[in-house]
């Protein structure tokens, strides 16, 4: 029985989920069909703990990625985590991730256009932080896609454990986007793309347990090939147009087994694999490996009988391996062939389904009303703020990217929301981000605020919000606390969405984030795609032109708010989220969609971590503009929805109509003027600040 119990741990799968599948079989399983429920059921590929929330709460349309509209063009977008190949191996868990998520968006049949990657470690000098970076860089510059978004956050919390969050766009026509729905009894399911061999062997297990980076093995994590993918990505599209073609799946994490069973399953049907059938790089393979094998650069497709050669000359074109590995059948069963055996049969919507272990874990948190107060000096607070790891600027790693391959970069990354070129006047613009010290505080409200602020974002690029995405990192969701925030996040999550009127498109869950015992702090990293009316109309993100005025948008007077830096080493005892409202805070987004769509501010720049001082300042350094502000405002306290505008004389009579129409708080702080950075009296030089922000550049 030892035996047995060690076996089992090794594949992350629990004695419970073994007794149900012994029940519901009414016999043991056969070796293969134990390796196919460890994968199907782990949490990476089941969503066991989060899947029946996901749905109550949020109710994402199915695919393998969301979809937004601007006319007749579809804007297909997804964010997938590669969190535990990051931490054992640093480079290849980063391209592999790139290349997955790529994957997704093909397989929708849409040409991908970008890349954006929320990182959260804890040294900027560490091989984690730099292999990461590099994974990305090498990957999305060899296979032509943009990366032209994101974030870098540090905190000595991910330092056992880092994020990597990438979120991958891509464009696809009217009438042109592709299923992952098979139907039709006789139907074949073919492979194109490279040869199977063992890497990430166990990677859905792998990513479904607590790290342990003495043990974890590196073949867990996939090997990728950029130059592979790029002629996957053009063979994958060309498929994609054959009027035979009628499902799609990447074979990411379980490989040929979850691409092809979730296709069939999805369709109401069952399929018989024949592995004899799969291209191979290595000798001596048994079935499980074959099934579960996450080799790169692998898609799976639904083809109508007699028509496989339609996708076999395309990928011979493209010197891509093709195999016919299977064929639909009318009930809903999968069995396994492997040299002329029956090595698995097994009831397909037992596969497919795995076990509810979801809880609703509702708590509450702490929320401070009373109101923030300063006085005194701005200088050592905001040079400090200015050079803190995650607020200063990221020149250094964004420029590794090819942010402007494929010439479509209106706006590059370094502030606010990135756009791209669509058509006409028309842009897209796109962000993703978190904040962990808002959701560790309060996972409800801070999940909200980190919504609201990937809002601003697009609003402060001249974006309208259509949608968003999201990727939930959590701990270990079998304990009680873990549990709560994951549960209250999604409530928060669930409540912003309803207040500014904006459907979650879809998203991935990621739990068992925690090695030694120490669990990442609740990390939920969201993605927002906008429409852009006009390019021509995109504000600026920096301070440009002596004379004008500079205005606060937004509350003036605001709740003290625990997470903000300024405070954020508050004792713990002491420490509340500040009490938000929230629809005065959607009024506010409204608002200064239709200032930049009546071409009113000249710049904008939307007030986060560091609060208004770190805004102005940033401006002024982009811009090299003097400033001169006079105000009782908290320079650094933080809350939602709050812009900073540059407004042109001419247009400040009617700028201010707008917002006084609309009940819009705003308070004129001051205006731009001279060479230096002034706050209420207190003069700093522009070099000191500029030296500050940028002195991430010391670790080149």
């Amino acid at each position: 029985m030892r035996g047995d119990l060690e076996r089992l741990k090794k594949l992350s799968m629990s004695l419970e989920d073994y007794e149900r599948i012994v029940q519901a079989l009414s016999r043991e399983p056969s070796e293969a069909e134990l390796y196919i429920f460890s994968a199907m059921w782990s949490e990476h590929c089941g969503y066991k703990h989060s899947k029946r929330l996901l749905k109550k709460h949020l109710n994402p349309p199915e695919g393998n990625a969301g979809v937004v509209w601007i006319d007749d063009w579809g804007i297909v977008f997804k964010v997938e985590s590669h969190n535990h190949p990051c931490a054992v191996e640093p480079f290849q868990g980063a391209a592999t991730g790139v290349g997955g998520i790529i994957r997704d968006v093909i397989a929708m049949g849409a040409r991908p256009i970008a890349l954006l990657d929320s990182l959260h470690f804890f040294d900027p000098c560490s091989h984690i932080y730099e292999g990461v970076i590099s994974g990305i860089s090498v990957y999305g510059n060899s296979i032509g896609v943009p990366t032209v978004g994101g974030e870098v956050r540090l905190d000595r919390q991910f330092a056992s454990n880092p994020l990597v969050n990438v979120m991958a766009v891509g464009l696809v026509k009217h009438g042109q986007l592709c299923s992952a729905k098979a139907r039709g009894a006789g139907n074949l399911i073919v492979l194109v793309g490279s040869k199977t061999g063992r890497d990430g062997l166990h990677g859905a297990s792998f990513a479904s347990r607590e790290l342990n980076i003495e043990t974890d093995e590196r073949p867990s994590v996939q090997v990728g090939d950029p130059f592979t993918e790029k002629k996957l990505i053009e063979a994958t599209l060309e498929i994609s147009r054959l009027k035979s073609l009628i499902a799609i799946q990447d074979m990411g994490a379980a490989g040929i087994l979850s691409s092809t069973t979730e296709m069939a399953a999805s369709g109401g049907l069952g399929l018989d694999l024949f592995l004899d059938q799969v291209p191979l790089r290595e000798n001596g393979m048994e079935a499980w490996e074959i099934l579960l094998s996450e080799s790169q650069e692998r898609m799976a497709f639904v083809i109508e009988k007699r028509h496989e050669e339609e996708v076999k000359k395309i990928a011979e074109k493209w010197e891509l391996d093709f195999a016919k590995i299977g064929v639909l059948t009318s009930k809903e069963e999968l069995r396994v062939f492997w040299r002329n055996n029956l090595v698995a049969s097994l009831p397909l919507p037992l596969v497919v389904n795995a076990p509810d272990l979801s809880r609703e874990v509702k708590k509450s948190y702490p929320t401070s009303s009373k109101i923030a107060h300063w006085s005194g000096k701005v200088r050592e607070h905001l040079l400090a703020l200015l050079s803190n790891p995650t607020i200063a600027s990221k020149r250094p790693v964004y420029e590794k990217y090819d942010f402007a391959v494929r010439g479509k970069t209106v706006k590059p990354p370094g502030a606010d929301a990135s756009v791209l070129y669509l058509e006409g006047k028309k842009g897209i613009a796109l962000t993703l981000g978190g904040n962990s010290r808002y959701t560790a505080l309060n996972p409800q409200e801070g999940t909200k605020a980190v919504l609201f602020e990937a809002c601003a974002n697009i609003v402060s690029s001249g974006g309208k919000p259509l949608g968003i995405t999201n990727c939930l990192n959590f701990g270990n969701p079998e304990k009680e606390e873990i549990a709560a925030q994951f549960y209250n996040a999604l409530l928060g999550l669930e409540e912003g969405v309803k207040i500014l009127r904006i459907p979650v498109t879809g998203g991935n869950v990621s739990f068992y984030n925690e090695s030694d015992g120490k669990q990442i702090p609740p990390t939920p990293v969201i993605g927002v795609v906008g429409e852009v009316e006009d390019i021509e109309q995109i504000p600026l993100s920096y301070f440009a032109h002596e004379g004008d005025l500079i205005y606060l948008i937004g509350r003036s007077s605001v709740p003290k708010n625990s997470a903000s830096y300024y405070l954020s080493e508050e004792e713990p005892a002491e420490r509340a989220f500040a009490e938000v409202g929230w629809e005065e805070c959607a009024k506010t987004l409204e608002a200064m969609i239709g200032l930049v769509s009546s071409g009113l501010v000249v710049a904008l720049h939307d007030i986060s971590e560091g609060g208004i001082t770190v805004s102005c300042a940033e401006m002024a350094i982009e811009g090299m503009k003097g400033i001169k502000i006079s105000t009782e405002i908290h320079p650094f306290e933080e809350y939602p929805a709050r812009f900073i505008a540059e407004v042109s004389p001419s247009k400040v009579a009617e700028f201010e109509r707008c917002l006084n129409d609309t009940y819009i708080e705003h308070a004129r702080i001051g205006l731009i003027e001279g060479n230096h950075f002034v706050w209420n009296g207190e003069t700093i030089k522009l070099p000191d600040l500029k030296r500050a922000y940028h002195f991430l550049e010391s670790f080149k």
